[in-house]
């Protein structure tokens, strides 16, 4: 077969495996949103890209050389690639420095004619210089090293002595069979261990990340209160986080006749919020310890200042909404809060009050600039018989099917059941309003769902 054809031939082949490549590392980016599949895609692209740049500048030395710049970008993303494997830091800018100055004595040396291996060869060692060094410090890093690995850092160690000897064949016309039929080999060596090692580090990550989020739920789960029984007050509470950990904030706190029911929603759901919402736990907890003689207001009022500091520092843009409600004596209670209204059944006419919680202008947290005198309270009481739901918006907010276009739960089914369980222990009306949601939303929920209900029994405390 003519030289031309082969040359052709192996040129369609490799060309094929890029297109191949790219493709695929286009559909893993897709699916899952790892930093690794994305350089994947980069590596592929811009390896199509320096292809069709070199086929373009073919006019002189200078030309021939200026076309392979683009590979710098493959060899610097493979290294990424190859450093994840070990933690191996690349940092482009020593890198782009070296491209630079090689560059720069590439031209210098165009100029005053000098040979093509001698003129190329500084650019070309700059090009392939993310790739070498970083195989070296892996192999030093003292990391067991996976076979993918090994064959990943091969290929890389490979494809940077390929981008080396350009300066040394690419101006030999007899050579342009040998140099394809090496970038095919080596594009095929990477082509299989390059998505291997993208995916082991991707499986590692989602195991990490997954012991990480078991370790955060229960730490969360140890922290929501059981319903345990308070002198002249039933409670029954529920904690659902719709991921593994959630948002929502719920806490009881006894100190003497002093009893404090805490609850709240931070934006969002997910770990993120679940940090957020350990971090209120922790602050109002350290305040209530600090300060046992604390108001509801002067509670929230400090804990804003906390929880806008720290999630200023965090870069956070969440906050929480939240009540705190204390209960003084007997079932006299003290409440402060931004939140979802409250609703209290009385026994004594059968009805369901809607008590608003708008004591401050916005979620706590999101305004650092808030005085004391922008934060207040009110109070109310519960007389034997009477019930008190306080929840978040994922009960009133839970849609139908799973589709909130088909309608929301809202309140009028939590007044229902409040009225008609009145005489019911709140532990029957708790599981009929988890019935009901589920019924309701055919168990697809989006979001965290909390809720806790105190009834008032007869004796009272003294």
């Amino acid at each position: 077969m003519p030289t031309d054809a082969v040359i052709r031939n192996l040129l369609f082949l490799y060309s094929g495996v890029l297109v191949i490549n790219v493709l695929l590392s286009a559909v893993l980016w897709i699916r899952d949103r790892n930093p690794l599949f994305r350089a994947l895609l980069i590596v592929w692209t811009w390896t199509v890209v320096s292809l069709a740049f070199s086929g373009v500048m073919t006019g002189g030395t200078l030309a021939t050389i200026t076309g392979l710049l683009p590979t710098f970008a493959v060899n610097l993303m493979f290294a990424r690639v190859l450093g994840s494997t070990a933690s191996v830091a690349v940092p482009i800018k020593p890198y782009l420095g070296m491209l630079a100055a090689g560059y720069a004595t590439t031209v210098i040396l165009a100029l005053i004619d000098q040979g093509f291996t001698v003129t190329t060869l500084p650019t070309a060692i700059a090009i392939a210089m993310p790739s070498l060094v970083t195989a070296v410090r892996v192999l030093r890093s003292g990391r067991r090293l996976t076979t993918s690995t090994l064959v990943l850092l091969t290929g890389c160690v490979l494809f940077s002595l390929h981008n080396i000897d350009f300066a040394f064949l690419r101006d030999r016309p007899s050579a342009a069979t040998v140099g394809f039929t090496i970038a095919t080999l080596i594009v095929f060596a990477l082509s299989v261990a390059a998505p291997a090692v993208a995916l082991e580090r991707a499986t590692e990550q989602r195991a990490r990340l997954a012991t990480e989020l078991d370790v955060a739920r229960r730490i969360q789960s140890r922290i929501i209160p059981n319903d345990v029984p308070l002198p002249g007050l039933e409670m029954a509470s529920h904690v659902h986080p719709v991921e593994s950990v959630g948002g929502d904030y719920l806490d009881v706190y006894r100190d003497g006749d002093r009893c404090w029911f805490l609850l709240g929603d931070v934006t969002g759901h997910g770990l993120g919020a679940g940090l957020v919402m350990l971090m209120a736990q922790s602050t109002m907890s350290a305040l209530l310890r600090l300060r046992p003689d604390i108001s509801p207001r002067e509670l929230n009022f400090f804990a804003n200042r906390v929880l806008a500091a720290n999630l200023a520092r965090l870069q956070e843009r969440r906050h929480l909404t939240a009540v705190s409600l204390l209960r003084t004596r007997e079932n006299r209670f003290v409440v402060s809060g931004t939140h979802d209204s409250l609703l209290l059944y009385r026994a004594s006419s059968g009805t369901v009050e809607i008590r608003e919680m708008s004591h401050f202008p916005v979620g706590l947290g999101f305004a650092p600039d808030l005085s004391q005198g922008d934060f207040g309270e009110d109070t109310l009481e519960l007389f034997p018989g009477d019930t008190l739901l306080m929840f978040t918006d994922g009960v009133t907010e839970a849609a139908r099917d799973g589709d909130p276009r088909a309608g929301l739960f809202g309140t009028e089914p939590l007044v229902r059941l409040l009225e008609q369980h009145a005489s019911n222990p709140l532990s029957q009306l708790k599981q009929e309003l988890l019935d009901e949601l589920d019924r309701f939303t055919g168990r697809a929920y989006d979001d965290d769902v909390t809720f806790v209900a105190l009834r008032a029994r007869e004796e009272t405390v003294a």
